[in-house]
């Protein structure tokens, strides 16, 4: 297995191919990544690649927009050969694939990977694991070709697979859980417009004015939307599989978690991150074993952070007996109890990040792992937005 990079600034994981050798006739090898399966929200999550880079180790060029998960691997009958992939799955895929390449090199290895157009009605209806069939077809020179039907699981969508190990190899996809965070979503504008209305800020302004008490207030603001909606911790155990080879978990998208009003401990950590991202507080997922919560700095500098431990949305707590200094001038009994539950949970978050800070060093993945949104940003991670009522996908592709 090897780790490859299939956009400038994205990352996925690609098996390595079979050592067998390809005859230069009609024969091609097809790979699904990983073990024959698919899981659509480590494609949806990433931009489409420029055609026609290399692979990194320059062994084989590769073609194609898709993200690799799902590859055709043949060689060059002859210089300047044309060929065009078709794949169908339906109903998984909103249309068939048809994707047409020339091989430049006569003798030389080629990797095709086509990007999918998914049929967005299907995959956020589906609940659980599918077994599917893909039907490959390649012509060469316009010849007719066979098809080669490919059995596959097709996972679904809310299922974010985060590690994966193949013998003594490994891969890291912890930032896979960023997908999840979405600040664009609307119901983060129906979080920030009942934080609005909370009274506790006047506005959402994140660092200008460059005082970490006025943006602890914000935050505040945004935990007390939760809490009036009724939003309580979860202890669901959303684990799916923990291995040996594929580790992956469901992550409920933002507007499950506000319509059902309640948020296991990474649910209710991405819709906090969405909604600092959006009011322009840098945030970020803390993950521990077994466990997530959430962090922000609270300044521009990113050299100071707090911590909430979303364990206690929710939560039902004595009211506080002094105001800490972000609630200065809030004293409405209408805000107590939102802020007896964040205070508790920014004082538990930091002592849990306390206590894990030294592993929290890149070197103890995948158990420890901090993901920072803007950078995941940066390296091409988008959020999947999903409308249950009109059953559609939007992503940053």
């Amino acid at each position: 297995m090897q780790v490859c990079r299939v956009h400038p600034r994205s990352i996925a994981i690609v098996m390595a191919w079979p050592m067998a050798s390809l005859a230069q006739t009609h024969e091609f090898e097809v790979r699904v990544t990983p073990f024959n399966q698919i899981f659509p929200a480590l494609d949806l999550s990433q931009g489409l690649r420029p055609r026609g880079a290399l692979r990194a180790d320059g062994d084989a060029s590769v073609i194609g927009e898709g993200s690799g998960l799902v590859a055709v691997r043949l060689i060059a009958a002859r210089d300047n050969e044309n060929v065009q992939l078709d794949i169908d799955g339906a109903p998984w895929l909103a249309a068939p694939t048809h994707f047409a390449a020339t091989l430049a090199q006569q003798g030389h290895s080629y990797e095709l990977r086509p990007a999918f157009a998914w049929n967005a009605r299907e995959l956020v209806a589906q609940s659980r694991r599918e077994h599917i069939a893909l039907d490959v077809r390649v012509q060469r020179d316009g010849q007719a070709a066979p098809v080669r039907r490919v059995a596959v699981d097709l996972r679904p969508l809310n299922e974010a697979l985060y590690y994966v190990r193949d013998g003594r190899d490994s891969v890291d996809l912890a930032w896979i859980f960023a997908a999840f965070v979405n600040e664009r979503d609307s119901v983060v504008d129906a979080v920030l417009d009942a934080a609005q209305e909370s009274g506790i800020v006047e506005k959402f302004n994140g660092y200008a004015d460059n005082d970490a008490d006025r943006v602890l207030r914000q935050a505040w603001a945004i935990w007390h939307a939760l809490d009036q909606r009724g939003i309580h911790y979860s202890g669901a155990d959303p684990g799916i599989d923990r291995g040996p080879r594929v580790y992956s978990q469901r992550v409920r998208f933002l507007a499950d978690t506000w319509a059902d009003r309640s948020a296991n401990c990474i649910d209710g950590s991405a819709l906090l991150a969405s909604a600092l991202q959006r009011i322009g507080l840098r945030s970020f997922l803390v993950l521990v074993p077994g466990h997530a919560f959430v962090g922000f700095y609270t300044d521009s500098d990113a050299q100071h952070a707090a911590y909430l431990e979303t364990t206690l949305l929710g939560r039902e707590l004595p009211p506080l007996r002094e105001l800490p200094a972000y609630a200065a001038g809030v004293s409405s009994s209408a805000h107590s109890a939102s802020l007896a539950s964040f205070d508790a949970a920014l004082r538990a978050g930091t002592a849990r990040q306390a206590r894990v800070a030294k592993k929290l060093d890149g070197h103890h993945q995948p158990d420890y792992v901090v993901i920072d949104i803007a950078t995941a940003r940066e390296l091409g991670i988008r959020p999947i937005a999903v409308s249950k009522t009109a059953q559609t996908i939007a992503t940053g592709r």
